[in-house]
């Protein structure tokens, strides 16, 4: 059957459908980000530990998909916790095509 575009009490006002609200609709499984702190990420990011510099690079490199090369001084030579880093990433097996791909672009950007 056919609806009627207004309302059945006689009035002229159109029916109004109520919209779902955006925020309603994200996927409840998507994990939320906890807010970026920027102090924290530098400190592990020039942390001495590998493996602490690792794991700062692949969160920022998961968060805005780049490295964090600005935090090192590469003008005149790659700095060397940067280039250890970079190459332990390059040497991961489990390392995805994206990271891979990310450290591709920032060699041709640093040029090394």
């Amino acid at each position: 059957m056919f609806k009627k575009p207004y309302k059945d009490d006689g009035s002229a006002r159109p029916v109004v459908k109520k919209k779902t609200p955006v925020w309603s609709m994200r996927d409840p499984e998507k994990k939320k980000l906890e807010k970026f702190d920027f102090e924290k990420m530098k400190a592990e990011a020039l942390s001495p530990e590998p493996a602490v510099r690792k794991a700062a690079f692949l969160e920022y490199f998961e968060r805005f998909a780049e490295f964090p090369s600005y935090l090192f001084d590469n003008e005149q030579e790659i700095d060397e916790f940067f280039l250890a880093t970079i190459l332990d990433i390059e040497k991961d097996p489990e390392m995805t095509k994206p990271v891979l791909q990310g450290i591709t672009a920032l060699r041709i950007r640093l040029s090394f």
